[in-house]
């Protein structure tokens, strides 16, 4: 089996000045000419290292250049650059860069884009304003949420789910869903569930026991959900 390479020397001595003078028509001429793996390794270093050393402001118009030259290849691999300059304070979604690009992102783009970047959110409100930022409806992100196991996305699944309210097979689904996971977060969350939305037909024991003047509040404070949820 062929390994990819993650680095050259090589490639490094075509790429590093074009990428640090910001010649990016250049760099994607040299892109161009590389041989398949040779191609490979640039993408992985392009995410991986340089990504990471440049200014926010220069990495925001990388993104956006090879994100337009060929978002299959390069969406994931500067994704991962993201996130770890998100983690280092370096970056957020909340910058200008990202805003822009996501008006060049196709469909998939943001499907993808969503689904990656949601389980690294640390708060609520940066799981809704990436939501906001692709112009999605509340009912369209439960899809999305249910995937992710962290306290930020439960929060807001929670919060979503009043809009599908009247869909009890639905929600039922979700609950179940929850409830198959496994985990103490998503029990906690399918009870929650049963509690707020009446759903007696859901079967199950749960450990976490609410007041009728709790739910409430669960809905609105997302510092009294994790308290109650974690």
């Amino acid at each position: 089996m062929i390994r990819d390479v993650h680095y050259s020397v090589q490639i490094d001595r075509r790429i590093s000045s074009v990428v640090c003078q910001e010649e990016f028509d250049v760099l994607l001429e040299v892109l161009d000419s590389f041989s398949n793996s040779q191609f490979r390794t640039a993408v992985y270093m392009l995410g991986e290292r340089y990504a990471l050393e440049m200014t926010t402001e220069s990495f925001w118009r990388l993104f956006t250049v090879l994100l337009k030259h060929n978002s299959k290849v390069f969406l994931v691999v500067m994704l991962k650059g993201l996130v770890q300059r998100i983690e280092k304070n370096e970056a957020s979604i909340q910058d200008d860069g990202f805003k822009n690009l996501c008006h060049i992102m196709n469909e998939i783009d943001q499907q993808k884009t969503v689904q990656f970047l949601l389980p690294h959110l640390k708060d609520e409100e940066q799981v809704r304003y990436l939501f906001l930022c692709f112009s999605m409806e509340a009912s369209e992100w439960i899809p999305y949420l249910i995937k992710v196991n962290t306290l930020p996305c439960a929060f807001v699944l929670f919060s979503s789910l009043r809009y599908i309210e009247h869909e009890r097979d639905y929600l039922l689904r979700i609950a179940y869903y929850l409830m198959k996971r496994g985990d103490g977060l998503s029990f906690n969350l399918a009870s929650l569930m049963k509690a707020y939305f009446g759903l007696e037909e859901l079967k199950g024991t749960f450990s976490l026991q609410l007041k009728p003047f709790e739910l409430a509040r669960l809905e609105t404070s997302y510092k009294a959900f994790c308290e109650k949820m974690a």
